[in-house]
């Protein structure tokens, strides 16, 4: 069956976090918070417990708690709170950059008549703010799936079937892109022409593995494309 939709996976794929952007931030935080240890944020982010918004409405919310939580653990005053949850926010959003060759190999595949879909295990479902950050025209795509907002996590088939049901097309007919080997061997086994992402190179040859975005156009595109 012809390729009629690609769906890419997210971090690591299209995009990266950037140590630059990650180290801008820890500066803004500290200067509104010098008592704080370095990275205090990240340590609470990726110790958070508290659950995670279903729908992109809900973030606003879950960020409040989420500062309001953290300046209790570190027994921050109520005006520091205030700038943090005002000033920083939604702190995950700006750390993104995304990879050289992303963008030019979306913009191919979209002006062929291929859909694009982004399925991420990321938890929060407002994807599309990440791809706008990182510098990705998100209009671009047709689906942008979290995880998180599914309740399912790659490589659990059922992830990969939310995308299928939000794009309205068999496997078949979808091509996917990931970094890592399990996610795509899963997308493989319900049928979907899986590629893996390895940009250093180091997986064996296989006429589905790519070391850049680049490869995507003339392996989806050409009538002598890899099936």
């Amino acid at each position: 069956m012809q390729i009629q939709a690609v769906i890419f996976d997210r971090d690591n794929t299209l995009m990266h976090f950037a140590p630059e952007r990650v180290a801008a931030l820890e500066q803004q935080i500290a200067a509104i918070a010098p008592s704080l240890p370095p990275e205090a944020a990240l340590r609470h982010w990726l110790q958070w417990e508290g659950g995670w918004p279903r729908r992109a409405e809900d973030e606003p919310v879950f960020w409040q708690n989420f500062w309001a939580r953290f300046a209790e653990h570190h027994e921050l005053s109520l005006p520091i709170t205030e700038r943090l949850s005002q000033e920083i926010g939604a702190l995950y959003y700006t750390v993104f950059a995304a990879y050289p060759d992303a963008m030019p190999s979306l913009h191919t595949l979209y002006r062929a008549g291929l859909r694009l879909a982004v399925l991420t295990n990321f938890e929060l479902p407002s994807v599309d703010r990440t791809l706008t950050y990182a510098g990705l025209d998100a209009s671009l795509f047709d689906v942008l799936i979290s995880s998180g907002a599914t309740g399912y996590w790659k490589p659990d088939t059922r992830a990969y079937e939310a995308a299928l049901l939000a794009l309205k097309l068999p496997a078949a007919a979808c091509a996917f892109v990931d970094d890592l080997p399990e996610n795509v061997a899963a997308a493989r086994s319900i049928g979907m022409r899986g590629y893996l992402l390895d940009r250093a190179a180091t997986a064996t040859a296989d006429t589905h593995v790519i070391t850049s975005l680049s490869a995507l156009p003339e392996l989806l595109l050409s009538p002598f494309g890899s099936a």
